[in-house]
């Protein structure tokens, strides 16, 4: 065998000239031919031995340099690599960016299948993992949007301070070990462990809510978590022993049976950590509702609906704690001793991080995206030392590729595809001369990128089977290695040998990494370390954040108008907050009002600017725009009013309702600049179903500095407010005037005209759900006041108040006893009405569970009197907990002594609630359906919502406030025409008033035929929340409802939406539809309303006569007002 390669390349060279000769003549024929073949194989072994796969260097690179002599794409015959279900086919692999550009773009066609024999083997361990799965496994498709979620680029910044915090310690571990060499250059070995300890937990505290302490054990010189040696020593043994006890282990009788045992032992406990992991998530020992791991066990995938099996999850977990840490850990291996090697790349490496951290001398999370040399030092890195060495894609059926060279391959089916990662990222076509030389310069230099091919780079995998983990392993490394070049200097020990060899799997590793590290006099020491912070900016107590606004000298102006098109004060709030910080530049704007008042106050628009914050109500204008919306149409009213006026637009909206997004917004911008309005700044259009208020502090920013001509960059961002705040004020006994306010109940009573809320007296309040249900709706009934009255399709809009704990708590933070008295008032209120009421019930006013935002938490740290605590707070703000409340965070650092007062202008009264009344109109009673909401925060808080947990509590006898709003709005039942109702859940709500009034209209007359009535209605089980089953039995029986159907997602494996029963129903549908039938659907926006929409076309779409025509006919029944949708978020 050793002579076989020197026979072999002669022979090669023979063949490749041939090769040339015949590559040209199919060039000419343009005909596919057979992928070429690699080196002879072996009898019985095959291409085994030209690969070496169980030798120290990783198998991958003896592949990848065969390319040089059998080009591009070539096949092997080792079995290990081919498929175990086609026998025959051997294994193909790649190295042609454009082959690899096909298998992205044909990702259906050459799905990853873990179905070799050398997967099967490995799967022995880690089972249908999410890394050791077939893309086509129900299991895979399940988990993987689960555990990619919570490691995109935007949850990164939930996860920075646990990146930053195991960075600092564990360079703080690396400055003990210096220490107790002398303090000088010291030899750091064993090196990979720390690297593997830093990065396993840090991925393990980050995912799954818990510190494992690898760090200091391996510091200190104790055992490391079980889990990692156990699992490394399985592996190592794994393909010896996978398949227990054989034949070939009697040669070596009594070793072998030695390290069986020793095998088993791993595994199990492996097995048993990993149990322990599962069983103190379950239990809430460790973790959180965001930890991955809760996920896995709690949640349901976006993707199918479905939990992962339990069996499952530990295989997941396997992927986690294995892949999610040592291929990090290599790289970052890898990048040290490049770092150490090339003195002038660490030294710029290491300017680049000082600069970023600066005199502060740590990273903040707005920091690490300017580490731009740091991060293309791991990306070259990662270009010669891949994470993953191969990427493994399967053909089902015989095709064809395309490489660079315009040659096109035949790929038999049942062949196994590897892209060969050493192979395609050192390419001299795209990497240069040198392809094998560290140079991060590849990717900094523009030109560079742009000459490369664009699939030439993929060291995380591609398409949908790429790495989850990526973007947490960039900033993972790039912060760690930036700390670790503040404090030391990194050197190649004198006789260091360097060489990759395999890890655990194929991915590499740096050989017995040990580097030589001497602290820099020169390190900028952390703030943090030292406890020393600067002093608060801003004096305690001063919310408004005034001390911080430098104010131009701007005269007052009256020029400024702000108008508003909103119906349930999302958008009035928003033009107040803008009205408040134009007020704080010295402009004092004319007016915030109604958009149908702009119609009013008409004149010349030039003559001044004009700011308008509207949003889009079901696809209609907002109530109070809907005269301005007819104004705005017609030219001759309103188009000479607007040229050269000055305009800036706000648009609020939210993208679940994709069909009506922005569509009012987008009318009005589209108008104005047709009638000849100049826009001061783009218009801003906020998506409130994500994080907005950055954008709209950086946006009234902006507009603030056009209107003062101050300029863009020279004022800050505003600190806004969120509108609807009480300004209050403790009164003492002594004080005759304050304590001669009204009181609430007698501001009420001398002004009740003026207040939309009244007294509702609860005649009943009912649970529906049943049997072993855990959740709650409720049937309320009321009784309304004399001249409150409602049609159908209308809501109930009930004023909550928060609940006694939360008050006590809001109490315990101010350290109030609940009876003060306190004179309090709207913020901004023109009217200058106030009442005199208990802190207590002022308190109940008040939203308690907002979450702060990242405004706010900066306030809070300015105002904050304790450094400690002040820092933390500024980390927080950059790296908020989505389920932190205002008061937890109040009750967390206590140094922050706020008065009443200041405690208000961080929370906004309580919103109301709207409710579809689930009643006939002209009834003097009202009845509403409330799914109660009821959950765990991260945080450990149980959260009730503020109304329907005040409603759950009702009893007959009781009050809530609430009126009825009289909204605009087309979901009104009709009794003309068939209808087709969609409401699961309470979304069944307006369809029982619906069905009250049908079945009120039938019993007065009874001779005339009344048009058909069909309903989908959907919850999980028929055993538990089957809601108002014997009311909708009474509406079939005297004909109000002709067809019923509902279905219970989870009565069966397979999911049943009431999307699935629309299509089922296709030809009732369409006889429904082609009779003038309107579609009423009520529920959830998010998930259920798109789906339905889709269910609809796929039924026209059916019996259209094309696509086109199914969607011309959905559009229609839109415009002719025949779809009608009352969603919520």
């Amino acid at each position: 065998l050793s002579r076989l390669p020197c026979r072999h390349t002669v022979r090669t060279k023979v063949l490749m000239a041939n090769e040339k000769v015949e590559k040209k003549k199919r060039e000419a024929a343009a005909v596919p031919v057979p992928v070429p073949k690699g080196p002879m194989p072996l009898p019985l072994v095959g291409n085994m031995v030209h690969i070496k796969p169980f030798g120290r260097r990783p198998f991958a690179y003896n592949i990848a340099d065969m390319a040089d002599d059998y080009g591009d794409i070539f096949s092997l015959r080792v079995d290990l690599l081919a498929s175990a279900d086609h026998d025959g086919v051997p294994p193909i692999f790649i190295t042609d960016p454009s082959i690899v550009q096909e298998l992205v773009q044909r990702e259906k066609e050459f799905p990853k299948m873990w179905t070799s024999n050398a997967n099967k083997t490995i799967s022995f361990l880690g089972g249908k993992g999410l890394f050791t799965s077939s893309t086509t496994d129900r299991e895979w498709q399940t988990a993987r949007p689960l555990m990619s979620k919570p490691f995109n680029e935007v949850k990164l910044k939930a996860y920075f301070d646990i990146i930053v915090d195991k960075s600092e310690r564990y360079v703080q571990q690396l400055e003990h070990r210096v220490s107790r060499g002398g303090g000088g250059k010291t030899l750091i070995s064993e090196l990979n462990e720390w690297n593997s300890c830093f990065t396993f937990d840090t991925v393990m505290e980050a995912s799954l809510g818990t510190d494992l302490k690898n760090l200091e054990a391996l510091g200190e010189g104790k055992p490391l978590d079980p889990f990692l040696p156990a699992f490394r020593k399985a592996f190592r043994m794994n393909f010896k022993f996978n398949k227990g006890w054989q034949l070939k282990h009697y040669l070596n009788y009594f070793e072998n049976k030695r390290q069986l045992e020793e095998f088993k032992g791993c595994v199990q406990t492996m097995f048993d950590r990993l149990e322990s992991l599962v069983e103190d998530t379950r239990n809430g020992v460790i973790g959180s509702k965001q930890s991955v791991l809760y996920s896995l066990l709690c949640d349901e995938s976006p993707a199918t609906n479905e939990k992962v099996r339990l069996a499952n999850v530990k295989n997941h977990l396997v992927t986690l704690m294995v892949a999610g840490h040592e291929t990090t850990a290599a790289t970052i291996g890898f990048c040290m001793y490049f770092l150490a090697k090339n003195p002038e790349c660490q030294a710029r490496a290491r300017e680049e991080a000082r600069r970023v951290m600066g005199s502060k001398g740590y990273l903040e999370y707005k920091d690490a995206g300017k580490l731009t040399y740091i991060t293309a030092c791991l990306r070259e890195t990662l270009r010669i030392f891949s994470a993953v060495a191969m990427l493994q894609r399967f053909s089902p059926k015989d095709t064809t590729v395309k490489g660079r060279d315009g040659t096109e391959y035949t790929i038999p089916a049942g062949s196994m595809l590897y892209v060969v990662l050493r192979g395609l990222h050192t390419r001299k076509e795209d990497w240069g001369d040198e392809p094998l030389e560290w140079n991060p310069e590849r990717f900094m230099d523009e030109d560079l990128i742009k000459k490369r091919h664009p699939h030439s780079y993929y060291p995380f995998g591609f398409a949908m089977r790429s790495c989850v983990g990526q973007f947490f392993a960039i900033w993972e490394a790039r912060v760690c290695l930036a700390l670790m070049l503040n404090k030391f200097d990194l050197e190649v020990p004198e006789g260091y040998k360097f060489e990759a060899v395999r890890g655990m799997g194929p991915a590499p590793f740096p050989a017995d990494l040990a580097l030589m590290m001497a602290p820099r006099e020169d390190q900028i020491v952390s703030s943090r370390a030292r406890g020393c912070f600067p002093a608060p900016s801003t004096p305690a107590g001063d919310v408004s954040g005034d001390a911080q606004m430098p104010v131009p000298p701007a005269a007052a102006s009256s020029d400024v108008r702000i108008f508003f098109g909103s119906n349930v004060g999302a958008c009035e709030e928003l033009a107040t907050s803008i009205q408040q910080y134009l007020r704080k530049l010295g402009l004092n704007p004319a007016c915030v009002k109604p958009l149908d008042e702009l119609v009013v106050d008409g004149g010349d628009f030039s003559a001044g600017k004009t700011v308008i914050v509207t949003s889009t109500y079901n696809g209609f204008p907002p109530d109070n725009a809907r005269v301005f919306e007819s104004w705005l149409k017609d030219p001759a009213a309103s188009g000479g009013r607007w040229k050269d006026a000055p305009i800036a637009i706000c648009g609020v909206g939210n993208s679940q309702w994709h069909a009506t997004f922005h569509k009012f917004p987008n009318f009005v911008e589209a108008k104005l600049k047709e009638y000849g309005a100049e826009a001061i700044l783009p218009a801003l259009k906020l998506d409130v179903s994500k994080e907005w208020d950055e954008e709209f502090e950086e946006w009234l920013g902006r507009l603030g500095g056009e209107l003062t001509g101050a300029g863009n960059d020279s004022l800050p961002s505003p600190v806004t407010g969120r509108g609807n705040r009480l300004a209050v004020q403790l009164v003492q006994e002594e004080d005759a005037e304050l304590m001669g306010v009204e009181t609430l109940p007698e501001l009420f009573k001398s002004s009740a005209s003026t207040f939309n809320a009244r007294e509702i007296k609860v005649l009943e309040n009912r649970e529906l759900q049943y049997g072993d249900s855990e959740r709650s709706t409720r049937h309320v009934e009321l009784s309304l006041p004399k001249g409150m009255e409602y049609r159908c399709g209308d809501h109930l809009a009930i004023r909550p108040f928060s609940s006694k704990d939360l008050v006590d708590q809001a109490l315990a933070v101010l350290r109030l006893g609940g009876d003060e008295w306190v004179v309090a008032a709207l913020q901004d209120c023109s009217s200058g009405r106030k009442a005199r009421v208990r802190s207590r019930n002022v308190l109940g006013f008040l939203d308690l569970t907002v979450v702060p935002t990242k405004s706010e938490l900066l306030q809070l740290a300015a105002m904050c009197p304790c450094p400690p605590e002040m820092f933390q707070l500024k980390r927080l703000a950059e790296n908020r907990d989505e389920d932190r409340t205002t008061l937890e965070v109040l009750q967390q650092f206590k140094s922050l002594q706020l008065s009443l007062d200041a405690f208000c202008a961080f929370f906004p009264l309580l919103k109301v609630r709207y409710y579809s009344i689930a009643s006939r109109g002209n009834s003097p009673t009202c009845k509403i359906c409330v799914g109660v909401v009821d959950y765990t925060t991260s945080t450990g808080r149980r959260h009730k919502g503020a109304s329907s947990g005040m409603l759950q509590q009702l009893k007959e006898g009781d009050s809530v406030f609430g009126y009825v709003p009289h909204l605009s709005s087309d979901f009104r039942l009709r009794m003309d025409v068939p209808i087709i109702m969609v409401g699961p859940g309470t979304g069944i709500a307006p369809f029982m008033g619906f069905l009250e009034e049908r079945e009120r209209a039938a019993s007065e007359k009874a001779s005339e035929e009344d048009k058909e009535a069909l309903l989908f209605f959907g919850c999980r089980s028929a055993a538990q929340d089957d809601i108002y089953k014997e009311e909708l039995r009474r509406f079939q029986r005297v004909g109000a409802l002709t067809h019923c159907f509902s279905a219970f997602s989870r009565d069966q494996p397979e999911k049943v939406y009431v999307q699935h029963l629309i299509v089922e129903q296709k030809d009732l549908v369409w006889r429904l539809l082609q009779a003038g039938a309107v579609v009423y659907v009520c529920g959830d926006a998010a998930k259920m309303a798109p789906d339905v929409r889709a269910a609809f076309c796929q039924v026209v779409s059916h019996f259209a006569a094309s696509e086109s025509a199914a969607t011309d006919y959905m559009e229609r029944m839109h415009e002719d007002k025949r779809y009608l949708e009352d969603v919520w978020g």
